[in-house]
């Protein structure tokens, strides 16, 4: 089927067929990678010359750099704006619109490097600056190897700050995948930070500095790499099923032609420690981005063998194949594409073509390299001195099966001890039922399974120090199951739900096991909220220390704390969080409205859990606070947030004027004081607070307001009674 429909490709290139009804002639993916170090993503004229070459070239996809070295090039919680984007665009949001909009629609892979987070800029939140115990050491204690400074996947901060990263573009953007590179270490000599060799040596029970070349050493490098690509990959299809994770991965040197060779002789396996063909086999990768740069002229037999070994080794899975085009002339560039789309001897094709790069189109005849050469652009898909076009009618993207019409499903989750929510490194993760597999967790007590039979699962956690344990779970076709397991035992058990939690006394200790985060850290200054179905507020979490990463809405926390009261409202002191999971953030639309008591009629909106819309009359303002005159009492608070990004500063809304009507949306949580009900509301942004008619034309209702019964008058109620049902806001 795959080789038939590679034919049919290049046959309607070759004589020049237009597409049919409007819809592409064939199915392969055409995509350009576009470094960030190049123009294509810092303004709106950048974003608009990249979709006019990608379309004038017949191409559907890009992988676009957003993060290049520990920077970001769209609104990161975790990470400072790149250097070279002073005017902070978002670069990502606008291209994402402007390729969904425009026809023919182009996919966006969201290109982030993983490991080298190099160039910090003197930029006291870059990550190089703010963790140097998180980089990459060589044996000899250098932590720049003469390509890039890289974070050490070995070590479990840095892992889990990356793994994050990945986790907020999916979540944040509608990206059709994102895009690991540089996922690997600096060579064999790399690796070496001192928390990475601690957890070799108590896993192994060795001491000292292993030798580079130890066979367990660089296993364990393997793993780590392999961990933190498997982690990205589960949480990720769990939270968006559809998007598309894939890798650039390393070829270098003579491509291999049998199974030892790849074992013994690749640069993979052997240098970075970026086993990438096991990936594909394990189904942790969707795309296997070949960075297959070689010069035809001098090459051409290493390329040959590098392609066919990853059409060869798809398992299931897709390998997309590249050609360097820096490194060529036009016309060699296009015979590697043709390479490319050629089935392998063995008879297997691949499904798309990448070419690197979008910027640097070729080489010239005298040698030198051509930049953004339209000539290039035009050859791919129109007749030229150099022949027919390899891409003369338009392509879509090819469905992938596995994601458009699943048969198997996932498994995931994280082992964790029961009393400290710490994770549980190497504890060994047994899988009996449906089939026979075995893992071991990483840094941060994560494990997955992936591609499993439906029906029902049976897991056994064992670890050091820990009784075994044993837990079911239910497998089903295209879902990711969550299955966090608790080892060891707690002297206090956990809260059967967050509302039996807060109804404890001060002073009571409190454990939960799954609550949603509905207003982060990312936000809040000190503080976090929490949530559960059923719960009509969030309740407040003040940690015991501070929250890195940050935490922000859809992340799913286990927790540990204090009860305690604070001006009335229940609240959860002196907390430990560990994060279990992430969902997408609820889309704040109005999914329910708020009653009094006794009397019909909406008199809010529910806009997610724990999240409220109302209108309302400002009667007092302070720099703190606004309160709305209501049936009961409402607070505002304006202080004690922040933007979400990690340069932001903690900065108060500005109030509203006294007597204006206004409209707030945000967190809200509950106080008692004085046999009276408070509201408190938690805006995030200034967004978040509008003024929709001015103080003016509103003084005669206030008065009136003071003495209207509750049905008539402007502003909020107090949250006793939801009813679930779809709210038109006006």
């Amino acid at each position: 089927m795959r080789h038939w429909a590679a034919l049919g490709c290049r046959f309607l290139a070759v004589i020049g067929l237009a597409a049919v009804g409007g819809r592409a002639a064939c199915q392969e993916i055409r995509a350009f990678w576009a470094d960030a170090f190049s123009p294509a993503i810092k303004s709106r004229q950048e974003v608009d010359d990249l979709l006019r070459r990608l379309r004038l070239a017949n191409c559907n996809a890009v992988f676009v750099q957003v993060r290049k070295g520990g920077d970001a090039y769209y609104v990161s919680r975790y990470e400072p704006w790149a250097a070279d984007n002073p005017e902070r665009f978002d670069g990502l949001q606008y291209l994402i619109q402007q390729a969904h909009a425009g026809q023919p629609r182009i996919a966006v892979h969201a290109w982030i490097n993983t490991c080298a987070v190099g160039r910090s800029h003197g930029n006291p939140h870059h990550v190089a600056i703010a963790h140097p115990d998180w980089l990459s050491l060589s044996d000899a204690g250098a932590d720049y190897d003469g390509e890039a400074t890289k974070i050490d996947p070995g070590h479990p901060a840095a892992a889990d700050h990356t793994f994050r990263i990945y986790l907020d573009v999916a979540r944040r953007y509608d990206v059709d995948g994102i895009h690991f590179d540089f996922v690997r270490y600096g060579g064999a000599q790399w690796g070496y930070s001192p928390l990475s060799v601690a957890r070799f040596n108590a896993r192994h029970g060795r001491s000292g500095i292993p030798r580079a070349d130890d066979p367990l050493w660089t296993q364990w490098r393997r793993d780590q790499v392999t961990q933190l690509v498997r982690k990205v990959y589960a949480m990720a299809v769990s939270v968006k099923p559809k998007i598309v994770v894939s890798a650039a991965t390393i070829t270098w040197g003579q491509g291999p032609s049998t199974m030892q060779e790849w074992n013994t002789k690749s640069a993979a396996m052997t240098r970075v420690f970026q086993d990438w063909r096991s990936w594909m086999e394990e189904g942790i990768l969707d795309l296997n981005c070949l960075m297959s740069y070689y010069r035809e002229a001098r090459h051409a037999e290493w390329f040959r063998l590098w392609i066919d070994w990853a059409k060869d080794h798809q398992y299931g899975r897709w390998a997309v194949p590249s050609s360097g085009i820096w490194l060529n002339p036009i016309k060699d560039s296009l015979t590697q594409i043709e390479a490319i789309r050629a089935p392998s001897k063995k008879g297997s094709t691949a499904r798309g073509v990448l070419l690197y790069c979008y910027g640097s189109t070729n080489v010239g005849s005298d040698g030198t390299e051509q930049r953004y050469n339209e000539e290039f652009y035009r050859a791919l898909s129109q007749q030229s001195r150099y022949g027919m076009p390899p891409f003369a009618t338009p392509a879509s993207e090819p469905e992938m099966p596995w994601k458009t019409h699943p048969k198997t499903g996932h498994i995931k989750g994280f082992v964790l001890d029961a009393n400290s929510l710490e994770p549980v490194d190497g504890a060994v993760v047994l899988l009996r039922r449906p089939v026979r597999r075995r893992i071991e967790t990483d840094g941060t007590g994560f494990y997955a399974f992936v591609d499993l039979p439906p029906g029902r699962a049976e897991l056994t956690v064992s670890a050091k120090g820990y009784a075994p344990v044993a837990a079911r779970a239910e497998v089903r076709a295209g879902v990711v199951q969550t299955t966090t397991l608790m080892v060891g035992q707690s002297p206090t058990p956990f809260a059967p739900s967050l509302a039996a939690a807060i109804a404890e006394r001060d002073g009571a200790p409190v454990r939960l096991r799954r609550v949603i985060v509905v207003g982060g850290t990312d936000h809040f200054v000190g503080r976090l909220f929490v949530a559960e179905p059923g719960l009509s507020h969030a309740v407040q979490v003040i940690p015991a220390d501070e929250v890195r990463p940050p935490l922000q809405a859809g992340d799913v926390v286990a927790l540990t704390g204090v009860m305690a009261t604070d001006e009335g409202e229940r609240l959860i002191r002196d907390a430990r969080l560990r994060l279990v999971d992430m969902q997408m953030p609820s889309p704040e639309t109005g999914t329910g409205v708020w009653e009094l008591p006794n009397r019909d009629g909406a008199l809010g909106v529910a806009v997610a859990p724990g999240m409220m819309r109302i209108a309302g009359l400002v009667s007092s303002v302070s720099s703190d606070e606004v309160s709305l005159r209501a049936a009961a009492p409402v607070e505002v608070r304006l202080s004690e947030r922040k933007g979400c990004g990690v340069e932001d500063e903690e900065a108060p809304l500005p109030p509203p004027p006294l007597a204006a009507k206004v409209e707030v949306t945000g967190v809200v949580t509950m106080a008692a004081r004085d046999g009276q009900t408070t509201l408190r509301l938690w805006p995030r942004t200034p967004d978040d607070l509008s003024v929709v008619e001015g103080p003016g034309a509103l003084i005669a209702r206030i008065a009136s307001a003071i003495v209207a019964p509750p049905a008539v008058m402007y502003g909020a109620y107090i949250l006793w009674r939801f009813r679930n049902e779809r709210v038109v806001r006006r």
